[in-house]
């Protein structure tokens, strides 16, 4: 018997965790499961779970150390990954486009710096042939 792990669930340290709740909400479409006074679950579309935790403004993140780099979301359809792009604007966010290996990504930031990368098709629709150096940098 083969044992099989799904990644279900992501945590996300925040400085400000309604400042997070509205982005991730108005951005990605996730709903807000539990909230508490520091902790909250979202629930993106399709079940994943992201829990936000409240450190404070003084908290740092270095996106060069080890340990999860960044969340990298899909989406159904070239609109669908126009539509994000547009929310990230309207958040205030700058974005970059590219493609690599017939995938459309967008990278951007959450409000605390924290990139996010959006791509279309999904790894379901079209398995990933190359691995964009774009990801890591």
């Amino acid at each position: 018997m083969t044992n099989r792990a799904v990644v279900t669930s992501s945590v996300i340290f925040v400085s400000d965790l309604e400042r997070s709740l509205t982005f991730y909400t108005e951005v990605f479409g996730c709903s807000t499961a539990l909230h508490s006074h520091d902790v909250a679950l979202m629930l993106a579309p399709g079940g994943f779970q992201i829990y936000l935790m409240a450190h404070g403004s003084m908290a740092t993140h270095h996106s060069s150390g080890i340990g999860p780099h960044h969340l990298i979301w899909a989406v159904d359809t070239a609109a669908d990954l126009n539509t994000v792009e547009q929310a990230l604007k309207d958040h205030g966010r700058r974005t970059y486009t590219h493609t690599s290996g017939g995938v459309s990504f967008i990278a951007s930031t959450d409000p605390d710096g924290i990139r996010v990368v959006v791509a279309h098709p999904s790894p379901a629709t079209l398995p990933r042939s190359v691995i964009s150096g774009r990801l890591f940098n």
